[in-house]
């Protein structure tokens, strides 16, 4: 993990905390989210602790939340400061949250907004972990880490071995601690990441996707394989990746630096434009993926590579449909997108976009080839 700078790192919990309290003022939240976009490997913090937050409630023994009390008090003066006798007990609406035991701990002590955090994580982190192992999703025996980036959000993050992960929206990225880096370096991925992996030529890496498994020795690629999609790919940028399908493993695919391969499933996909190498296979029980190799081809105007233009913080797409960009938009910005009338669905549109609001992004489109949509709330409707 990246180190950050500590006046950076405690100003993040800072707002985090004003943030979670709805206590931030709009010049709080857009210093916040600047120091997320300097440190990417803060996002899965500040996701894990918002979720512990809204969580409704947790369903705890009695002597399971006893057990993790003694293990606070026994580091609680890594937490508590000595309140002031002249000093009354605090009123701020953020510290009275339906937990008895807080309750309590604050009569007598106060807590700094770092120090809450941090008790805040320690606590309900603790009964988080015990409640997974309890309903068996957490096996005492492996440590897997999940890494998540929500819709609206992309992070960085850094393997044990030193490999780099970007991770677009709507993705997650899951490994076992216990055994990464040892023989193998094993990782799971749903949904988009871009990988810049450390050469270990005794150690390969392979992600395991849905449709296809890729292994590498050390390079630099993309890849696309969202669970609700009909096409998988996987973009090399540089070195080499050989890659093999999950219903065909006796059939490997070598790429070479600039080549992409698509996987597709759906009989709808079956007719890809300017394809340079197909190889297709007739079974009546299933669908064969159908496998097509390309160039990466950047765009002469732009010089920009469509597969990997999202790592450069740019939503962008080449003559796509709208049912396609549909999914994309709800990806890059965290609102659910409907399209109501199917016979917009087919149109194809360009775009490249940075700054954009989805709002800025839709007037544009319909100005190529008209619709109309409306906003309510996180919902956006395509009419």
């Amino acid at each position: 993990m990246l180190n950050q700078d500590n006046s950076s790192q405690g100003q993040f919990w800072i707002l985090l905390s004003k943030k979670l309290s709805n206590e931030a003022s709009f010049e709080e939240l857009q210093e916040l989210q600047s120091i997320l976009l300097s440190n990417p490997d803060l996002h899965h913090k500040a996701e894990m602790l918002t979720e512990m937050w809204e969580q409704e409630s947790i369903n705890i023994s009695a002597g399971s939340e006893a057990a993790y009390m003694r293990h606070v008090m026994k580091h609680k003066k890594d937490f508590f400061v000595e309140e002031n006798p002249t000093e009354t007990e605090s009123n701020d609406p953020g510290f009275k949250k339906e937990h008895g035991y807080f309750r309590t701990l604050l009569s007598k002590k106060k807590l700094t907004i770092f120090s809450f955090l941090t008790l805040l994580v320690l606590t309900t982190g603790a009964i988080y972990l015990f409640t997974q192992k309890k309903a068996g999703k957490l096996p005492a025996e492996q440590a897997i880490s999940s890494i998540v980036t929500k819709n609206g959000n992309r992070t960085k993050i850094v393997l044990p071995d030193g490999s780099q992960v970007w991770l677009n929206a709507g993705s997650n990225l899951d490994y076992n601690n216990s055994v990464f880096n040892k023989d193998l370096r094993e990782v799971t991925l749903n949904g988009e990441a871009y990988f810049d992996v450390t050469k270990n030529a005794d150690k390969p890496f392979i992600i395991h996707t849905k449709k296809m498994d890729v292994k590498v020795i050390g390079t630099a690629f993309n890849i696309r394989s969202y669970g609700d999609e009909k096409t998988a790919e996987a973009s090399l940028i540089r070195g080499s990746i050989e890659v093999s399908l999950k219903d065909r493993k006796d059939q490997k695919f070598i790429l070479k630096p600039n080549e992409k391969i698509s996987i597709a499933t759906d009989e709808t996909q079956q007719t890809i434009e300017k394809q340079e190498k197909i190889v297709a296979v007739k079974n009546n029980a299933k669908p064969i993926p159908q496998i097509v190799v390309n160039d990466l081809k950047p765009n002469p105007t732009n010089n920009i590579i469509p597969e990997i233009a999202w790592t450069q913080n740019k939503l962008y797409f080449e003559d796509e449909s709208l049912e396609n960009i549909a999914p994309m938009l709800e990806r890059w910005f965290g609102n659910k997108v409907e399209i109501t009338n199917v016979s917009l669905k087919n149109l194809r549109y360009y775009g490249n976009f940075e700054n954009e609001t989805i709002e800025e992004v839709l007037s544009y489109l319909k100005l190529s080839k008209p619709f109309n949509f409306k906003i309510e709330h996180d919902s956006v409707v395509i009419y």
